[in-house]
C-alpha cells in the first residue's frame, strides 16, 4: 500500500494556543487575537470545537477595523480593545512581528503575563516539514534528472494501462508543452500532468491494480489525502511536499492524473458554471483544513462537490476545461482539440497528445516555444528519497 502522510500545520498553532486557554479562567477575560491574518476564521472553529473561543481581533490596519468573520468575529482597533479590556483580557499572537506587537501593548499598559506568543505559521510550516523529513532518514534522495525518469516509468505504467483498457489519456499542461519544444520533460520540472475525460477518470481510479510498485492515491481510497485530483504513486520512493498552503503530505513520486469535463459555450453561461467550480474548489479546500482540527465531525463534502463539478460531460459539451481550478488561471478549449490523440515524443516514448495541442498550447502559454526567462521557471518544492 502506498506510505501517504498529511500534515496539518494549524495544529501546533491551535494545540498551544488550548494549552494557553486552558489555564486561563474564561469566565473572565475576553480572548484578543492580535493580527488579522489568513488563518484566524480557521483557528476560532477549531476552538470552538474544543469548548474554547476568540472574542475579538485587533489590528493596527484601519482598512481592516469592521471586518466581521465567521462567527461574529469583529477586528477592533488595538487602542480600544486595550482601552477597554487591559486588565480583563489576554492577548494571543501569531506573527513574525510579535516582538514588536507585544512592545506595543505593554507599552499601552498590558501586563506581559497576559500576553501570549503562539507558533507563527513559518514557524508551524517548519515543524510539520521537519516531522516529515524524519521520515526519510537514512533514505537517499533522488537526484533532478534520476527523478524524471522515475516519474517517466510511471507515466509509461499509466499508458500502457490505458491503452489495454481503452481509456482515453492525453499529456497536459507543462509536460506537453515539454512534449513539443523538448520532446521530454522541461528540464527544470518536478511534476507531470495527464488529463482524462472524467468517465474514463472514473474507471481509470476503480481498476488500476492495487498493491504493486505503482498505485493511485485520491480521496476516495486515501481519505486524508488533500487533493481533488488523483496522483499515481511509485511506492519505492516517498516524496516530501513542501510549500502546500496549511496541508502538508508525503507519498511516493508521483504524476498527477487530473479529470477534465465540460463547459458551456456562452460568455454568461461559461462564467457562470467557471465562477460554481471555483466556489466549490474553495469549500472542498476549507472542508480539507478544518477536518483536521475541529473535534465536531463534518459532513464529508467531497462526493458532492465532485458530482457539481463534472456535471457537464466531455463528450458532447462545447468547451472542455479542467474543473479542478484552486488558484489556476481561467482556461477551456474547443472540443475539437480533445477529439482525438496523437501520438508525440517524450523522452523517447511515444504518448498520446490532444489533436488540437498547438491550439491548447497557445491558449495556456502564449509563445510556448520561446522558453522563459530563468526567474519563470517553477520547480516546485518536491524532496524525493529511494526507500531502500
Amino acid at each position: 500500500m502506498a506510505q501517504l502522510t498529511v500534515i496539518n500545520v494549524l495544529s501546533f498553532i491551535v494545540d498551544k494556543a488550548m494549552e494557553v486557554l486552558n489555564g486561563v479562567d474564561i469566565s473572565k477575560p475576553k480572548v484578543v487575537w492580535f493580527g488579522l491574518n489568513g488563518h484566524v476564521e480557521y483557528i476560532q472553529k477549531a476552538l470552538i470545537s474544543r469548548g474554547k473561543r476568540l472574542h475579538y481581533i485587533v489590528d493596527n490596519n484601519v482598512e481592516k477595523w469592521g471586518i466581521c468573520l465567521e462567527g461574529d468575529l469583529v477586528v477592533f482597533p488595538v487602542e480600544q480593545m486595550v482601552r477597554n479590556y487591559k486588565d480583563n483580557a489576554v492577548f494571543l499572537i501569531s506573527s513574525k512581528f510579535e516582538p514588536e506587537m507585544r512592545q506595543q501593548l505593554m507599552g499601552s499598559g498590558v501586563h506581559q503575563s497576559q500576553i501570549v506568543s503562539l507558533p507563527t505559521y513559518e514557524e508551524a510550516d517548519e515543524l510539520g516539514e521537519k516531522f516529515l523529513f524524519s521520515q526519510t532518514v537514512g533514505m537517499k534522495e533522488i537526484e533532478h534528472r534520476e527523478m524524471q525518469f522515475v516519474m517517466l516509468d510511471i507515466m509509461k505504467a499509466l499508458r500502457d494501462f490505458c491503452v489495454e483498457s481503452r481509456l482515453r489519456y492525453f499529456l497536459a499542461g507543462g509536460t506537453l508543452l515539454g512534449a513539443i519544444r523538448h520532446k521530454g520533460f522541461l528540464p527544470w520540472d518536478k511534476d507531470a500532468d495527464i488529463y482524462l475525460p472524467y468517465m474514463d477518470y472514473l474507471r481509470f481510479m476503480e481498476e488500476f491494480p492495487i498493491g504493486g510498485r505503482y498505485e493511485v492515491i485520491n480521496w476516495k481510497n486515501y481519505p486524508s489525502y488533500f487533493k481533488s485530483h488523483s496522483k499515481l504513486v511509485d511506492n519505492y520512493t516517498l516524496m516530501i511536499v513542501k510549500g502546500e498552503f496549511f496541508v502538508k503530505r508525503s507519498h511516493g513520486v508521483s504524476i498527477c492524473v487530473i479529470p477534465i469535463a465540460g463547459y458551456p459555450d456562452g460568455e454568461k453561461e461559461f462564467t457562470q458554471k467557471y465562477s460554481i467550480n471555483k466556489r466549490l474548489d474553495s469549500k472542498w479546500y476549507q472542508y480539507q483544513v478544518l477536518r483536521d482540527i475541529v473535534f465536531d465531525e463534518l459532513h464529508d463534502i467531497r462526493r458532492d462537490i465532485e458530482e457539481l463539478k463534472y456535471n457537464m460531460p466531455f463528450d458532447g459539451s462545447p468547451l472542455i476545461g479542467k474543473a479542478h481550478l484552486m488558484h489556476k488561471p481561467m482556461w477551456a478549449v474547443p472540443n475539437s482539440v480533445f477529439s482525438e490523440p496523437v501520438q508525440v515524443e517524450f523522452e523517447g516514448e511515444l504518448f498520446s497528445a490532444p489533436i488540437g495541442y498547438d491550439y491548447y498550447l497557445k491558449h495556456r502559454f502564449g509563445d510556448y516555444m520561446q522558453i522563459p526567462p530563468e526567474n519563470e521557471r517553477q520547480n516546485k518544492g518536491l524532496v524525493p528519497f529511494w526507500k531502500e
